[in-house]
C-alpha cells in the first residue's frame, strides 16, 4: 500500500484543479459508507478483505472499514467506506449492490451483519495521508460557517504536528444521509453540515493529542476560534479503522 501511497493521494485525495478554458473546477472526490452491526467483527473483516468481486464491480479506488470503540449503544457497530474520483462514480458504484450478478456476495454480508443505513458524501477537505490502520475521533457537526470551522481545525492540526504528533483530519459533506446512523435504533434526530475524521496511527497517539488539546495553547486557540461559530456536535465517536482493498 505504501508503495502506491503518493499515486493514490494525487488521484483521489488531490484538491480539485481549475480548468483554464472555462474556469470550471474538476468535481471533488466522493465516497460512500454502509453502516452495519455484526456479532462477528473478525468474520466481517475477513469477508471484506477477500471480496474482490463487489469491490471491483463498485469501481471504488479504495475501501476500508471502521469499528466503533465508543459512541454507540450496541456492540459490533461499524461502517465500510469507499472512495471515488467524483460523485458520479460514487453513485454509479452503489448500483453494484443491487445488481443481480452480485447478490451472492451481498448475501454473504447479510449472513454476518445487519444493515444499519448508508450515506454518500463529498470530500471537502482531503486527508493528507492514508494510514493502513488508525484510531480516529469521528464527529458530525452542525455549523453555519463550514469554511471557518475547517480553518480552525487546520490550525489545530498544524499545531499538533509542530508538537511532534502524527495527527491529521479530513472533512466531508453528507448527501442523502437523512438522520445520522448512531445508537441502538440506528438513528439520531439530526442532520449534519460536515463530517470530520481526525486520526492518528495508534490509540495512544490520539489520546496524547487530546491531552495536549486540554492542557496547552493548542486547545485554547482552537476553542477561542470556534467559540465565535454557531456550532453543535451531533455525533461523537472513537473508531478503529483499516484499509482493506485498493485498486491502485
Amino acid at each position: 500500500m505504501k508503495k502506491y501511497s503518493w499515486l493514490f493521494h494525487s488521484f483521489i485525495f488531490a484538491t480539485s484543479a481549475v480548468i483554464a478554458a472555462d474556469h470550471e473546477r474538476e468535481p471533488d472526490p466522493a465516497g460512500g459508507s454502509i453502516f452495519f452491526q455484526t456479532d462477528d467483527p473478525a468474520a466481517y473483516l475477513a469477508l471484506l478483505k477477500s471480496d474482490d468481486k463487489l469491490f471491483k464491480a463498485s469501481g471504488a479506488v479504495q475501501r476500508g472499514v471502521c469499528f466503533n470503540s465508543t459512541g454507540m449503544t450496541e456492540p459490533g457497530r461499524g461502517w465500510t467506506y469507499a472512495f471515488y474520483p467524483n460523485m458520479e462514480s460514487a453513485l454509479a458504484g452503489s448500483d453494484a449492490l443491487v445488481d443481480p450478478k452480485n447478490q451472492d456476495t451481498v448475501a454473504k454480508y447479510r449472513s454476518v451483519s445487519e444493515f444499519r443505513g448508508s450515506v454518500h458524501y463529498t470530500v471537502i477537505r482531503p486527508h493528507p495521508r492514508s494510514l493502513a490502520t488508525s484510531t480516529a475521533r469521528n464527529i458530525a457537526v452542525q455549523v453555519k460557517d463550514v469554511s471557518a470551522y475547517l480553518e480552525a481545525l487546520e490550525a489545530m492540526e498544524a499545531m499538533g504536528k509542530k508538537k511532534g504528533l502524527d495527527v491529521a483530519f479530513s472533512a466531508y459533506t453528507p448527501m442523502g444521509a437523512g438522520p445520522l446512523f448512531s445508537g441502538a435504533n440506528g438513528t439520531v434526530p439530526y442532520i449534519a453540515d460536515v463530517l470530520v475524521h481526525f486520526d492518528a496511527p495508534s490509540s495512544g497517539e490520539l489520546g496524547k493529542f487530546f491531552d495536549l488539546l486540554s492542557s496547552t495553547d493548542m486547545g485554547a486557540n482552537f476553542y477561542e476560534s470556534v467559540a465565535k461559530l454557531d456550532r453543535k456536535i451531533v455525533m461523537d465517536q472513537i473508531v478503529r479503522c483499516l484499509n482493506t482493498n485498493s485498486a491502485m
